[in-house]
């Protein structure tokens, strides 16, 4: 038998230590499980230094238990270093020993920035960097790229294969989450995802440029190096649709971190508030708006009943009264001392203060009139009062009138309903025009906008929770926070992607979940969604409350192929933007866009132009149909008569694509993406840029500018 090939060879060894890593975490995991079910099964300590010991414990060995898991779904091992001194350094998704013996070391540790980081005009010592393809626990293939000439001749290191394990993982076909790009992080992606968490980063570039997934890489990072820090006060990724958050849910635990709290934008509201779109970008501005928050704590005042002209009460025979001065007074002075930010004084915490207030008006007035008849009865003292007077029905009666218990959406849908005016309650905020606007676009929606959502949340934050916790017992132990409680806000960093597309009161949502936070900011100015403030990242720093932020471009696109690059600058100038600023493409599939003309372009040309793509014999992967919002109930009515599975086949709005990517998209009735809005324009160049494979635009309108770059097609 012939010996085998250097290749073959790499990879017989490759997998002969692959072999030997699995087996160690398969052991390490074991001892893991069996540490956290002794201390689950511990009985309460007697003390709260041994309660705390234990609890720290399971939690030690629960995230434990979450790393040496990954490899069930994911390549543990995915790169060698040979280093110019001799030894080698293999890289894979956790550090692993045995012993003395370093069988893998995690990726994002010091020692293995050099994977990612080493040129050969500054090889930081390798020799040879080797780029492992393994599909779960069989290495499939290897690639060697030779960074310093003379030490690995020195070595006698060689090349083992020539494609790059870059070009390699963009060839494959997309399931239907994003994937992490741990093997194949390239140098700039790596100095964003190692930077310090100092202040605000914000990550930009054009589409394709892989930000999203850098941001949760640097999130993943950002865990490894200060774990105490993040893991307890927790981190929090905020996504524009959920649409996004379905498909970026999985990178982070195929890193080895699930306790990463991962929410749309929609989802920043009170629970169990459920909204079905966006709101046209002129309604958007204004609910968008920081005046909202004055209107919102109108909305608040107006929600509360009338007041009575006076209030009767009798205690211990003597009957007194409160006129509706002093009740407007007492309840305009407890309005007047809700501040959002400190939840102490919210709404509903401030409950038994404005009994406290109005018990003691209540007594002030009493003791007038007792004093007028000296032959009353005894006074029964402040606590005796208080608790005969909050005994009287007629007393019960006005509390509940008086400050009654609140929500958001018992605030607001009156208005979204049409039972109430904006212009008359919001204390003059809102003008006639503006109100009608507003209600017209409530009466035409299924439910509760995007847009809308921020608003419950600055109603929900005013009033706080109806029903708090209790308080904690002196002789409870300490415990993590929930950071998964609605109300939690004390994070420490927050990763918010599509950032160009959040209005200031989003982003007051978001920023009062973590005041003290370190951010990522991720984001394209030229896909915004938005034409009003903030338009700059220095503008969105400031909302944040930061007066710096440092800015990070990504300019190499890896997801559009060249030949779709045209389309797509011709799109970027259409939105009116530096067509040259579209980032530079690194890959071909020498497969060209495809145009199909027809009157009907969301009913028979998309039957036509999908009928075509799905009976392609070699196609495989995600396909995108990406069309304008008033059309996706009917397109999806049409796709379903295909008889296709939903997963392979998503059918999007731009909005809803917005961050995502296909194997092959169509874009169907373009001039109408282009015409549904002021920005129609910028949601086009989002549509026509999901591409990883082939795109074929299906319209009405061959004349339409973005499409003059197209040279060939299936005109019909």
């Amino acid at each position: 038998m012939s010996d085998p090939s250097p290749r073959a060879a790499a990879v017989a060894a490759e997998q002969a230590h692959l072999d030997r890593v699995i087996a160690r975490v398969a052991l390490l995991r074991d001892q893991a499980e069996r540490r956290l079910a002794e201390v689950s099964g511990t009985r309460q300590g007697s003390t709260f230094a041994a309660q705390f010991e234990r609890d720290v414990v399971a939690h030690h060995q629960a995230g434990r238990v979450v790393r040496f898991t990954v490899g069930d779904r994911e390549a543990l091992l995915f790169g060698r270093l040979d280093l110019d001194d001799g030894d080698s350094l293999p890289v894979g998704r956790v550090s692993v020993m045995d012993g003395d013996d370093v069988l893998l070391v995690d990726w994002r540790a010091p020692a293995a920035a050099p994977f990612y980081r080493a040129t050969a005009a500054r090889p930081l010592g390798v020799a040879r960097r080797r780029t492992i393809l393994a599909d779960g626990p069989t290495v499939v293939d290897v690639m060697d790229e030779v960074i310093d000439a003379s030490a690995a001749a020195r070595l006698g290191l060689e090349a083992t294969t020539g494609q790059g394990a870059l070009l390699a993982s963009l060839e494959r076909s997309h399931g239907e989450g994003m994937r992490d790009i741990v093997a194949t992080i390239q140098a700039d992606q790596d100095r964003i995802i190692r930077a310090p968490a100092t202040g605000t980063l914000v990550v930009t570039g054009g589409p394709g440029t892989g930000k999203t997934v850098v941001a949760l890489h640097r999130v993943a990072f950002l865990l490894y190096e200060d774990r105490a820090r993040y893991e307890n006060r927790g981190v929090l990724v905020v996504g524009p649709s959920r649409t996004f958050t379905e498909y970026t849910r999985r990178v982070l635990p195929s890193l080895g971190e699930d306790r990463v709290v991962q929410r749309p934008l929609e989802a920043l509201g009170p629970a169990g508030v459920e909204a079905v779109g966006w709101d046209a970008p002129d309604v958007a501005d204004v609910k968008g708006a920081l005046r909202m928050v004055e209107v919102c704590a109108h909305l608040l005042a107006a929600a509360l009943p009338p007041l009575p002209e006076r209030l009767r009460f009798t205690v211990l025979g003597t009957s007194a009264e409160l006129g509706r001065r002093s009740l407007v007074a007492i309840r305009r002075r407890a309005l007047g001392r809700i501040d959002p930010t400190r939840p102490a004084t919210r709404y509903h915490a401030r409950t038994d203060a404005v009994v406290d207030q109005l018990v003691a008006e209540l007594r002030a007035a009493w003791e007038a009139r007792r004093a007028e008849h000296p032959s009353a009865a005894a006074d029964p003292g402040p606590d005796g009062f208080r608790e005969l007077v909050l005994e009287a029905p007629e007393v019960r009666m006005a509390l509940h009138a008086f400050w009654p218990t609140l929500t958001a959406t018992g605030i607001l849908g009156p208005y979204a309903r049409g039972e109430r005016r904006l212009d008359t309650d919001a204390g003059g905020l809102v003008d006639p025009a503006t109100a009608e606007r507003l209600h017209a676009a409530w009466a035409d929606a299924d439910g509760w906008s995007v847009e809308d959502v921020a608003l419950l949340d600055e109603l929900d934050q005013l009033l706080g929770d109806p029903t708090p916790p209790p308080a904690p017992a002196d002789d409870d132990a300490p415990r993590p926070p929930d950071v998964e409680d609605r109300w939690y806000a004390d994070f420490a960093h927050v990763v918010v992607d599509e950032a160009q597309d959040l209005s200031p009161m989003q982003w007051r949502a978001v920023v009062r979940r973590g005041p003290y936070a370190s951010w990522t900011v991720v984001g394209d100015l030229a896909q915004r969604a938005r034409d009003t403030p903030p338009r700059t990242w220095e503008e969105v720093a400031a909302l944040i409350g930061r007066r710096q932020v440092s800015v990070e471009r990504l300019a190499t696109n890896y997801r559009t192929p060249a030949e779709l690059a045209p389309l797509a600058r011709r799109a970027l100038a259409l939105a009116g933007h530096d067509p040259d600023g579209f980032p530079t493409t690194v890959r071909t599939t020498g497969r060209a866009p495809r145009r199909v003309v027809d009157p009907d372009p969301l009913g028979r040309g998309l039957r036509t132009a999908l009928t075509g793509l799905l009976a392609t014999a070699e196609r495989s992967g995600t396909v995108g149909v990406v069309v304008p919002a008033a059309a996706l109930a009917d397109v999806r009515a049409v796709v379903a008569d295909l008889d296709v599975p939903t997963s392979e086949v998503r059918v999007l709005d731009p909005r809803r694509a917005k961050g995502l990517e296909f194997d092959d998209l169509v874009v169907a009735a373009p001039e109408r993406i282009r015409d549904a809005t002021a920005l129609g324009a910028h949601d086009l160049y989002v549509a026509l840029t999901r591409a990883t494979r082939t795109l074929t635009v299906v319209t009405a309108d061959p004349a339409l500018p973005v499409l003059d770059v197209l040279t060939g097609g299936d005109d019909a």
